[in-house]
């Protein structure tokens, strides 16, 4: 299944995360790379091979330094990445130049175990359970009414494991105490429409927070 919410939008809540929390993240490639606006290449590796793909985030570091999404992949040693801002959430968003360098230092990282496991978590809250014959063929019809539940469960689940290995874990478990509640909270409040026939249209409306289902 595709998790509900994307690393970019992870950032969105986090604009540090996928430095401070490279423990608990994949990292998919490393190396050194040129910067010219939004073009981002490199002389060795591949990004298509390394299985990089729109919405992860790469951490650069030297002369220009910070967490920028990946916008599109546009060769095996060519990427456009952008500042982060709100209309990257548009349909057809324009990449923002970020700055311009050579020699940086990159790591390209992702969090799709974890935004992976609230998904599925997400998706059994609204009954579609494996092996569950009448829901084997359903489909969430709206999932981005999801996507602000598993941003904030995501970022319970990595802050939960940070604070399990830290020397100083208080700073962590603050933060993934908030991240419980305002999980809890979006739960209660997120309803879905689901197919359960494969047929387009929504058989069921289903509330989370009691997992009630009502024909429509």
């Amino acid at each position: 299944m595709t998790p509900f919410c994307t690393d970019t939008d992870l950032l969105h809540w986090e604009p540090n995360l996928f430095a401070e929390a490279a423990f608990a993240s994949q990292t998919l490639m490393s190396g050194t790379c040129n910067l010219s606006g939004t073009a981002l290449t490199i002389s060795a590796g591949s990004f298509i091979d390394s299985h990089i793909e729109p919405d992860q985030i790469v951490v650069l570091s030297g002369a220009v330094a910070g967490s920028f999404p990946v916008h599109s992949v546009d060769s095996g040693t060519a990427l456009t990445i952008s500042v982060l801002y709100d209309e990257l959430f548009a349909d057809t968003p324009a990449a923002t130049p970020v700055g311009s360098a050579t020699g940086l230092t990159f790591v390209l990282r992702t969090f799709w175990p974890q935004r992976r496991v609230i998904s599925e978590i997400l998706q059994q809250a609204a009954g579609i359970i494996p092996g569950i014959a009448r829901t084997a063929n359903a489909t969430i019809m709206n999932p981005l009414s999801l996507r602000r539940a598993c941003v904030l469960g995501t970022l319970q689940l990595i802050y939960s494991a940070l604070s399990a290995i830290a020397d100083a874990p208080k700073e962590y478990e603050v933060r993934a105490e908030l991240y419980q509640r305002l999980y809890q909270r979006e739960m209660r409040s997120a309803q879905v429409e689901i197919d359960l026939n494969g047929d387009g249209d929504a058989d069921l409306s289903v509330r989370l927070n009691n997992v009630e289902l009502v024909r429509t």
